[in-house]
């Protein structure tokens, strides 16, 4: 359903009334801000819910200026409550450091969302379903775009706004092959005697939804150093690469993360 236009300055009145100091400098009338938990319940229920780091779960009260948490529906999430709570946080981050300053001299401790738990947001990918229905979430797609290249340039590479295969949910490859993670680790064991079956398998992973084959990642990230050998054609090379450009167009940092374990990696 298309996003109610009043949603975004509702968010923005909502994060002004939880951090902007009132002329009367008095915290009586001050909302409290959402908990981190409170935002995994919503994207638990999704994809990309497996990827939170459950040993940063718990919430520090002193960091939350004692907020509690709210019992809440989160069975159907859609992708407006997704977009409106990246808003959100964005927008939190960016109203808290604006007014840090005044913050400070009034003693008060307001909540604070790290950078790790940011990181495992799908902040990328929402953004980009986003860009590709502005008739429907058009009022938030440009905010959210400035708040992401203030706080995340390294998500705003041009490169990866400008190219239209990496972002396009359909791909010129159509193979009728099972992707699963034993067809993945069997087509990468034999990459370089039998090149063919491990292009067919990267045909048909270019042919899915990102977030359709996102659960692939870490099978698929494992043999990373085995794409590299010499003996590997590379035409194999560039599929691979492009299947990674895909996946890092969901949740950008984990799979950094993996691909850099899977490279440093003693055998």
């Amino acid at each position: 359903a298309p996003l109610h236009p009043v949603m975004p300055a509702l968010v923005e009145v909502y994060v002004n009334s939880i951090l902007v100091i009132n002329n009367k400098g008095t915290n009586e009338y001050f909302n409290k801000p959402i908990t981190e938990e409170e935002i995994r319940r919503v994207f638990k229920n999704s994809i990309f819910g497996v990827n939170f780091d459950s040993e940063n779960e718990a919430v520090s009260p002193m960091e939350t200026d004692g907020a509690l948490s709210i019992d809440i529906n989160v069975e159907k999430p859609t992708l407006a409550s997704y977009l409106l709570l990246i808003y959100y946080l964005l927008l939190y981050e960016d109203v808290r450091l604006a007014n840090s300053a005044p913050l400070l001299a009034n003693g008060r401790k307001v909540k604070r969302y790290s950078t790790t738990f940011l990181s495992e947001l799908p902040i990328k990918y929402l953004l980009h379903q986003a860009q590709k229905d502005q008739l429907s979430y058009g009022c938030l797609f440009s905010p959210l775009l400035r708040l992401l290249a203030s706080h995340f340039p390294q998500l705003s590479l041009v490169d990866d706004w400008m190219d239209d295969q990496v972002f396009s949910d359909s791909c010129c490859h159509h193979v009728d092959v099972n992707v699963s993670e034993i067809s993945i680790d069997v087509a990468f064991r034999s990459i370089e005697e039998n090149p063919y079956k491990t292009g067919k398998i990267l045909k048909a992973m270019l042919n899915i939804n990102p977030t359709d084959i996102w659960p692939f990642a870490e099978i698929f990230v494992q043999h990373v150093k085995s794409v590299l050998g010499d003996n590997v054609p590379r035409h194999i090379q560039e599929l691979y690469r492009e299947v990674w450009l895909r996946l890092n167009t969901v949740l950008p940092r984990c799979l950094w993360i993996m691909t850099i374990n899977a490279l440093i990696e003693i055998n």
